[in-house]
């Protein structure tokens, strides 16, 4: 056998080899058991979409029926996003501009607590930021957005229907827009 073929075989043992032991170790982490159950059930019902709870940058748990009742802009976003970066300043001053007129801005990072806690120190962003993680993956594709990409937008209608679905970047007059679409309709 060459060297070549030689050191061929031997990296594919290794592979082979790292393969197995990242199967016998029982493979990738688990959902968390909210998300778990989401990815089997398929689209949520209103009920399981305000049931949902996530942390926030402090590490308190937050239940979506906090602001049921309400028009919800839920924005799907993470820091290493620049799409996402971009968008957020708007979304802040739309949350500003809306404030006690029945309107809660929420946004979902999917990202690690660490991260979404510097950027909410650093940003002063009005409106709560919590932790969603990677394991909200599932719930993106649950409530229309099976490509799992961001960010991702939600307007969610006081009665739990959701009005509308943005995949990408929004800016700030889009955003207005719709929401005067839903306050005067």
């Amino acid at each position: 056998m060459s060297r070549f073929a030689r050191r061929l075989f031997i990296a594919a043992l290794l592979v082979a080899a790292g393969v197995a032991g990242w199967l016998a170790a029982g493979g990738p982490p688990p959902l968390p058991r909210q998300d778990a159950a989401l990815a089997e059930a398929g689209p949520l019902t209103v009920d399981q979409f305000y049931a949902l709870s996530f942390a926030d940058a402090k590490g308190t748990p937050r239940q979506l029926s906090e602001w049921r009742g309400k028009v919800l802009v839920v924005n799907f976003w993470a820091t290493w996003c620049p799409p996402c970066r971009k968008e957020i300043p708007d979304f802040a001053a739309v949350s500003e501009a809306y404030a006690g007129r029945n309107v809660q801005f929420v946004g979902l990072g999917v990202d690690t607590a660490a991260n979404v806690a510097r950027f909410a120190a650093a940003e002063a962003v009005p409106y709560p930021l919590l932790v969603a993680g990677t394991g909200s993956l599932p719930i993106m594709a649950s409530l229309g957005n099976p490509s799992m990409a961001l960010p991702f937008t939600l307007i969610v209608a006081p009665d739990g229907r959701i009005a509308r679905r943005t995949l990408g970047p929004m800016d700030g007059k889009t955003l207005e827009n719709a929401l005067e679409a839903m306050l005067s309709g």
